[in-house]
């Protein structure tokens, strides 16, 4: 048993080296577009990373009720349902790149409204701003790519671009989290003050993606018209993977938002616990995402996504039994590797059998289902925390939505092979 546990070990210890080296093989000879988006994803991490779990802590601090924390994001989240609705088809029929530059300056605007005093309408506001900016920029960016790669390559340039935001997440999240601390030791300010600074330099680094944007080169291609020039198969695999996303929007939505403040409110963690807490979880996806494209050519996308998301509903689970934060943290770390890691190969997968001239409008509108589920949820979700981060059902309602969404996934999309699969497979 053990022999045999040591052979797994080290045989994942040499997928994750041939992933690393393949990965960075390929962005070696990558061309200058490539490596101008990678940087864009780095900047977006960091910004992003002030806009969900330290956004919900400020929230927090700021004396906000769970049903008004419910209210902004849920806002939030309509506003980017709204917008993803037109988003997907401007940028087929505008230029991506066009699109992503105006959703990167919407961003700066809306980060910067969160240095205004303690408002709800303000923040509300600036909670519509910065959803519309992540729903224009999302299905932007992962479409450009898209063109920027072949099939088979598709998830190096995918893993590239999530190890590149998540190492600005884990930085902006880091900083994040520590500068109130910090300013209140050095300082002597008080938290509420350390937060708006975090919030002032966040703003000055969302105007750095947009100057990298601005200098990417698209090659427009005439767009296709939404479902009027899709065929029966391209139909069929929308509303399949429209389900998937709903089911599991729903289920992040009661637990997702809050995580940062359960572990604060409900289990003790100061702001630098929680900045080593989620630089771990964000560390370990790092090196995740090598290992992944090396697996997937093994096991095949759909299986790796699918094993990989169920395990990660266990560690989830037992999240709110945990007898302290140290395993709380371990747990939670465990499970955003196993729930987000095949988030590359997902994305390489779905360009691949999905055509080209209509990618971002399959992921906006795929985007749009999980959105709006997840609005719904989150308005949910504050009645079910009521104020109590130490409830252990938001948890196990969170986990049945991930298991049926997966099984759903698993079933629907077993049998359909990429392009990138099929030419792996063709050359071994």
């Amino acid at each position: 048993m053990t022999s045999r546990i040591g052979t797994g070990i080290r045989g994942l210890a040499r997928i994750g080296q041939g992933g690393v080296k393949e990965t960075f093989v390929y962005y070696a000879d990558s061309g200058a577009d490539e490596r101008r988006l990678i940087k864009v994803a780095l900047f977006m991490g960091i910004t992003s990373s002030v806009l969900w779990y330290i956004l919900s802590t400020y929230w927090d601090k700021l004396g906000f009720t769970s049903l008004e924390i419910g209210l902004m994001f849920a806002v939030g989240s309509a506003s980017s349902a709204v917008t993803l609705l037109a988003s997907g088809f401007l940028a087929d029929k505008f230029g991506r790149k066009n699109l992503l530059v105006i959703g990167l300056i919407l961003d700066v605007v809306g980060i910067a409204m969160f240095l205004a005093e303690k408002s709800l309408p303000i923040y509300i506001a600036a909670s519509i701003v910065v959803s519309m900016a992540g729903s224009i920029t999302g299905p932007s960016i992962i479409a450009l790519l898209s063109t920027k790669a072949t099939p088979s390559k598709l998830k190096y340039l995918y893993g590239m671009q999530s190890v590149s935001n998540t190492i600005g997440l884990t930085v902006g999240t880091m900083v994040g989290f520590m500068m109130p601390d910090l300013l209140s030791s050095l300082l002597g300010s008080d938290l509420i003050t350390g937060y708006r600074y975090v919030y002032a330099a966040a703003t000055l680094v969302a105007v750095l993606p947009v100057l990298y944007a601005l200098r990417v080169k698209e090659v427009k291609t005439k767009p296709e018209k939404l479902l009027l020039d899709f065929d029966r198969p391209m139909q069929k695999k929308l509303v399949m993977f429209s389900v998937q996303n709903a089911l599991i929007g729903f289920g992040a939505g009661l637990v997702m938002p809050w995580i940062a403040i359960i572990f604060s409110d409900g289990m003790g963690a100061t702001e630098t616990d929680l900045a080593l807490m989620l630089t771990l979880s964000n560390v370990m996806l790092v090196a995740g995402y090598f290992i992944v494209p090396m697996l997937a050519r093994t096991r095949g996308a759909v299986m790796l996504i699918s094993v990989s998301q169920l395990a990660s509903i266990g560690f989830l689970v037992l999240i709110p039994y945990s007898p302290n934060l140290l395993i709380a943290a371990v747990l939670y770390a465990v499970r955003s590797l196993l729930m987000l890691v095949p988030m590359p190969v997902l994305n390489a997968y779905l360009m691949n059998i999905v055509t080209e001239r209509i990618r971002a409008s399959f992921y906006a509108i795929t985007t749009l289902v999980w959105t709006i589920a997840f609005l719904i949820s989150e308005v949910v979700a504050g009645y079910v925390w009521d104020n109590d981060y130490t409830r252990t059902e938001p948890f196990l309602y969170c986990a049945i939505f991930y298991t049926a969404g997966t099984l759903f996934f698993f079933f629907c999309f077993r049998n359909i092979r990429d392009e990138g699969s099929e030419e792996i497979v063709q050359k071994a």
